[in-house]
């Protein structure tokens, strides 16, 4: 019966053997079969029967069609005039012809009215009724299937740069509100606040700008892993450098539910990896076991080595995981359900970046529960290294107030048409005896460094009329030989905008929204070293 070849080709092959000695040479008396005939004229593809001298002496209807001539036309035609090799139409088929065997492939094939177009070619020898070599050519025509897949992978592509644009935008939008909160949040802290119930409000509302903030880095952390976007930084570090750092970060949601944290004595395990990334892919664990353990449960950090790798295993006694939902935990946007009775699950991103931070150092990461009710066990896996290629290595200590001192008078410049940004950030440096102005457009950012002469520029990117990337070049042709630190301060944070920022003459780049304390101990730095 009839069979599928390539893409749609449909071949009979057991009739061609019967087909092919039927063809006659033109003037000679026809032979064919009424069977063979309309198995002939009825082959959905062109098909053309060449003699030994390569002069086609059939073809048809459909490769009329396709070639754009009649059979008429091509009794004084040889085949290599219509069809060669792939990616060429100076390459002869000449050997493909003369050979004895079966031959399958792309060729190239040369039409009246369409031009060359791309075929799935077979060829199949055999002889007329006279005894002499004949070649029964099938052809399939592939354009039209290449066309679109490339254009398919255009699209694939195109889409692809959408999504990064969108995720970027999305977060440039979501960190320009956060910026002057977060901002005004630390002058309240800094000028203090004696009502307690005012304290715990204050302290509420940091803690949940601060998921917020995770929240939009999560977002296009993951889009930056599904791009490959994301560069390691590997070095040797300990087993218990990681579990410890992770640890700190994860410390205070753990003591915030009242769980008990178990960790027993880690073993002396040479590790090699980016020890950032994989803290951020332990502590995602283990805020999870946080998270989905109710108050006053119990988390147990454990650790089993394997040969040639370790096994670091978060267990708690917590919600559980269902069966089914386990085959998809690691999923992008995964939800043990969407109620509303779900309470603090994030968007389902951390284990997925998790995930994939383990697939890049070699590693990998398994999930066990016995089902709803029943706690979980996570366990990550990564290979070990040679012990004597590690170096002590000592963890970070928990972040400490600036000893800095602060330069009184320093004159800083900030420029952010977002004018709350700017109003809770000048108060926030003023309060720290920093000398401020701000400007909310280039135009009056261009007047206040010739007048003002700052010592340091705060910049946004995101600017109406000139953005912040055209405003640096401008800057610096007022500031001339004079010294002035230029800072990009933007919610746009990708390895691109970094490098379009030292591109057009920003010192630093930050991203926002901005730790208050961290920025006040950059300023302190820069001003110090001023």
């Amino acid at each position: 019966m009839f069979r599928q070849t390539h893409a749609g080709t449909i071949t009979a092959p057991h009739l061609i053997p019967e087909l092919t000695p039927t063809i006659q040479r033109p003037g000679t008396a026809p032979s064919r079969t009424a069977a063979a005939l309309r198995l002939f004229d009825g082959l959905p593809d062109p098909v053309i029967v060449a003699d030994d001298t390569s002069h086609i002496i059939d073809l048809n209807p459909a490769a009329e069609r396709f070639f754009g001539y009649r059979r008429t036309e091509l009794a004084a035609i040889t085949i290599d005039s219509l069809l060669h090799g792939a990616g060429s139409l100076d390459a002869d088929i000449g050997p493909l012809l003369e050979s004895d065997d079966r031959w399958e492939g792309e060729l190239q094939a040369r039409t009246r009215r369409q031009g060359t177009r791309t075929v799935n070619a077979t060829l199949l020898p055999g002889q007329d009724s006279a005894g002499s070599a004949t070649t029964l050519i099938i052809c399939h025509d592939l354009t039209d299937q290449q066309e679109d897949e490339e254009r398919q992978l255009e699209q694939g592509v195109q889409s692809a740069q959408r999504e990064q644009k969108f995720v970027a935008m999305l977060s440039h939008e979501l960190r320009n509100p956060l910026a002057p909160i977060t901002s005004s949040l630390a002058l309240m802290r800094h000028i203090g606040i004696s009502d307690p119930r005012v304290a715990s409000s204050h302290a509420i509302v940091e803690r949940q700008v601060g998921h917020l903030s995770h929240l939009v880095d999560e977002l296009l952390e993951v889009s930056r892993y599904h791009h490959g976007k994301i560069v390691l930084t590997p070095a040797a570090l300990t087993l218990q450098a990681l579990v410890t750092e992770a640890i700190d970060i994860s410390r205070p949601a753990i003591l915030a539910a009242g769980h008990r944290l178990d960790v027993p004595a880690l073993p002396a395990l040479a590790l090699h990896g980016d020890l950032t990334r994989l803290v951020q892919a332990l502590s995602n664990v283990l805020n999870n076991a946080a998270k989905f353990t109710p108050d006053g449960g119990i988390i147990k950090v454990g650790c089993v080595q394997h040969e040639g790798s370790v096994g670091i295993s978060v267990t708690d006694n917590g919600a559980g995981i269902g069966a089914t939902f386990q085959l998809r935990l690691f999923d992008l946007f995964s939800q043990a359900d969407d109620t509303l009775s779900r309470s603090g699950s994030g968007l389902g991103i951390g284990l997925t970046i998790t995930q994939q931070i383990l697939a890049l150092h070699g590693g990998s990461i398994t999930v066990h529960s016995d089902g709803i009710g029943a706690g979980s066990r996570f366990t990550l896996l990564l290979p070990c290294a040679d012990a004597t290629a590690v170096p002590v290595i000592t963890t970070k200590g928990p972040y400490m107030e600036s000893t800095t001192n602060i330069r009184q008078g320093f004159r800083i410049l900030l420029i952010d048409d977002n004018e709350d940004a700017n109003e809770s950030m000048a108060a926030l440096l003023e309060l720290m005896d920093y000398e401020v102005r701000t400007a909310t457009n280039s135009a009056t950012a261009l007047e206040l460094t010739a007048q003002f002469e700052p010592q340091l520029i705060l910049s946004d990117i995101g600017l109406p009329g000139m953005n912040g990337y055209q405003l640096a070049p401008a800057l610096r042709e007022i500031i001339g030989q004079r010294k002035v630190i230029l800072v990009a301060a933007t919610g746009y944070g990708n390895a691109n905008d970094k490098q379009r920022s030292h591109v057009a003459g920003f010192d630093h780049h930050l991203v926002k929204p901005l730790d208050a304390d961290m920025l006040l101990e950059f300023v302190a730095r820069q001003a110090a070293g001023y």
